[in-house]
């Protein structure tokens, strides 16, 4: 019997939100979800082809407003060469920002970015400046924004984000757009303090937000981002989103914030082991030797055994304390797990507690 774990949290999915309405925003909405594989064949048939030379840089002249005029302006981008780029390059970098946003635009702006040169992109992020955050919350503009970043390498570009994103980092992660530019730079970037020092101070008003988790999820590793996780331990433990960001501290640290972590549930870890979101906190935490020690002795009584096998969630942790014990725990858990068994009766659980007599009985 496998046990259901919900978590939105490995692949977001994007949600396109009904915003009001200004120079960015798509006249026909149903057309915001568009595939980027375009056929030679439908590009042939298209009436809307936007007639491009290949000699052509001005391409303000040619904006890509029908999806075969983005591809059309893709094609070239791939193939000009260094000198020709650096003409295209200045020719939009006025525009850059609307077409990151623009319905066909952002396709041709993410094709540009991944053939720049590090000089050129700098160039195109300068010209942007002023609508980082703009385009951060923006549906389409987030992808574009996204490729961007990914490619960061220069300290310049580093505190171009740092000067456009400065005091918006929290307000931004609860957004579902701007999140996830700020995992995105969380993730790439190499002197990502700025964003560390924002956050803190707002740990547990993010970890208790469906997508605020996410971002303290990629800077569990920071001593301080963790210290404040603990801090509010038993709040988390037991949120439908805060869970996470204890299991992320769990994860990363094992060991090292074992007497924290023990610190902060001793004395109620029968209690949240039979709690839906805590009980998933407790199986991470099983997983740490040095914490399934403390959980073992708090746990193995007569009493709170019989409650764990009486709880759809208690066996799910039963079952992980099967799995991962020692072969000494496993035989002095063995007899009161057996003998809790015959003193109650659920169909329904009955094979959780074959698999966590079998993992017992392994040698």
């Amino acid at each position: 019997m496998d046990r259901n774990k919900f978590n939105p949290y490995t692949q977001s999915k994007r949600i396109t939100q009904n915003y009001s309405k200004n120079v960015y925003d798509s006249p026909n909405p149903s057309q915001e979800h568009i595939s980027t594989a375009y056929s030679d064949a439908s590009f042939a048939e298209s009436s809307d082809i936007i007639p491009v030379s290949e000699k052509q840089t001005d391409l303000n002249k040619y904006f890509p407003a029908s999806k075969a005029g983005s591809k059309k302006l893709q094609q070239l981008i791939a193939k000009s060469r260094p000198e020709d780029l650096s003409k295209i390059i200045e020719s939009i970098s006025p525009r850059i920002a609307d077409l990151m946003v623009d319905l066909y635009g952002n396709y041709m702006c993410q094709t540009l970015f991944h053939n720049c040169s590090a000089s050129q992109r700098l160039y195109l992020l300068k010209a942007m400046k002023s609508n980082l955050i703009t385009v951060s919350y923006h549906p389409r503009g987030t992808h574009a924004l996204q490729n961007l970043i990914a490619m960061t390498s220069l300290k310049e570009e580093e505190s171009i984000y740092r000067e456009g994103f400065q005091g918006k980092f929290v307000e931004m992660s609860k957004d579902i757009n701007a999140s996830h530019v700020v995992q995105r730079l969380l993730v790439t970037l190499t002197n990502r303090y700025f964003i560390i020092r924002e956050i803190l101070g707002k740990v547990e008003e993010l970890s208790i937000d469906k997508l605020g988790v996410c971002v303290i999820k990629k800077c569990c590793n920071d001593p301080q981002i963790m210290n404040e996780v603990l801090g509010c331990s038993l709040l988390l433990i037991q949120h439908p989103y805060g869970n996470y960001a204890i299991q992320s501290v769990l994860e990363i640290w094992k060991d090292e914030i074992a007497y924290e972590f023990i610190g902060a549930v001793g004395g109620k870890i029968l209690q949240l082991c039979l709690q839906k979101y805590a009980s998933n906190v407790m199986e991470k935490a099983i997983k740490v030797e040095s914490i399934r020690i403390s959980i073992v002795k708090e746990l193995i009584t007569d009493d709170k055994v019989l409650e764990l096998l009486s709880n759809q969630y208690g066996c799910y942790v039963l079952r992980t304390l099967s799995k991962e014990s020692d072969q000494i725990t496993k035989e002095i858990i063995l007899p009161t797990v057996q003998a809790a068994i015959t003193k109650i009766h659920s169909q329904k659980l009955k094979p959780l507690w074959q698999e966590i007599i079998n993992n017992l009985n392994l040698s």
